[in-house]
C-alpha cells in the first residue's frame, strides 16, 4: 500500500512539472498573440479608416445606386475598424483574464504581468 502511495506521489510531481510547462507554453503563446495584435490591428484599422473614406469620397461622383452603395461600404470598412482598435486596446486585459483563469502564478507565469 505504501509503495503504491510513493508511486502515485511522484508521478504527481510529474504530472505538475509537466502542467507547469504547458502553463509557461500558452503563457507564451498568448504573449506572441498579444504582440501580434499590437502591431497588426492599429495598422489595419487605419487602412480600413482610409480606406472608408476613399469609398465614401468616390461614392459621391456617380449616381444614386451608386452612392449608396458605396457609402454601405464605407460604413462597414468603419465599424471593421472601430472594431480592430477596440480589439487592440482590449487584447491586454483578455490575456489577463485568461491567464488569471488558468491558475496566474502558481503554474509558471510571472506575477506582474504576461508579457514584457
Amino acid at each position: 500500500m505504501i509503495f503504491i502511495l510513493f508511486v502515485l506521489c511522484l508521478s504527481m510531481s510529474v504530472f505538475a512539472a509537466g502542467i507547469s510547462t504547458m502553463a509557461a507554453t500558452i503563457a507564451a503563446g498568448l504573449c506572441g498573440f498579444q504582440a501580434l495584435v499590437y502591431g497588426v490591428l492599429p495598422t489595419l484599422a487605419l487602412i480600413m479608416f482610409l480606406f472608408a473614406g476613399l469609398a465614401y469620397a468616390a461614392g459621391q461622383a456617380f449616381g444614386a445606386e451608386m452612392r449608396a452603395k458605396a457609402q454601405g461600404w464605407a460604413m462597414s470598412l468603419l465599424v471593421g475598424g472601430i472594431i480592430g482598435i477596440f480589439l487592440a486596446v482590449l487584447a491586454p486585459i483578455l490575456v489577463q483574464i485568461f491567464v488569471s483563469m488558468a491558475g496566474g502564478t502558481g503554474m509558471g507565469i510571472p506575477a506582474g504581468g504576461l508579457c514584457p
